[in-house]
């Protein structure tokens, strides 16, 4: 079960730096006349949602800053799952959800991102996949 918990703990730090990183890069990205001229673009481009304008630029920066949140979120949840439940093999619908958004995680990052999300996605989906197939071994 030892390794179970460790695997589980380093899948969900993996996501909690991941989600920091994330910000950090998105509001630390130096500035370039080449990022000012596409932030122009995407601010000169509005849309109407519900009767609130936006631009591409404001919604892209959201989404960016709420998926670091949903990160950060996402792995202290699990540290604290991980906390709460020392005395029991962990939850096997919980490593199951893991399992399945760690994987769809992967599989996203592949097809839009680059190299570091792969990696930052993949190794939860390793960790919660070694925490599943250990869980129940002494």
């Amino acid at each position: 079960m030892k390794t179970s918990f460790v695997s589980y703990k380093i899948a969900s730090w993996t996501l909690l730096l991941g989600g920091i990183l994330h910000s950090l890069a998105d509001l630390l990205s130096p500035e370039t006349p080449a990022k000012n001229e596409i932030i122009l673009q995407m601010k000169a481009f509005t849309g109407q949602v519900l009767g609130t304008q936006f631009n591409l630029w404001f919604f892209h920066q959201g989404f960016s800053l709420m998926m670091g949140l949903l990160l950060v979120g996402y792995g202290a949840l699990n540290l604290l799952i991980l906390k709460n439940n020392q005395q029991a093999a962990l939850p096997s619908n919980v490593l199951i959800l893991n399992i399945v958004v760690s994987l769809l995680s992967v599989i996203i990052a592949i097809k839009y991102f680059f190299i570091i999300p792969v990696i930052l996605t993949g190794i939860p989906l390793l960790g919660f996949l070694i925490s599943f197939i250990t869980k129940n071994k002494k």
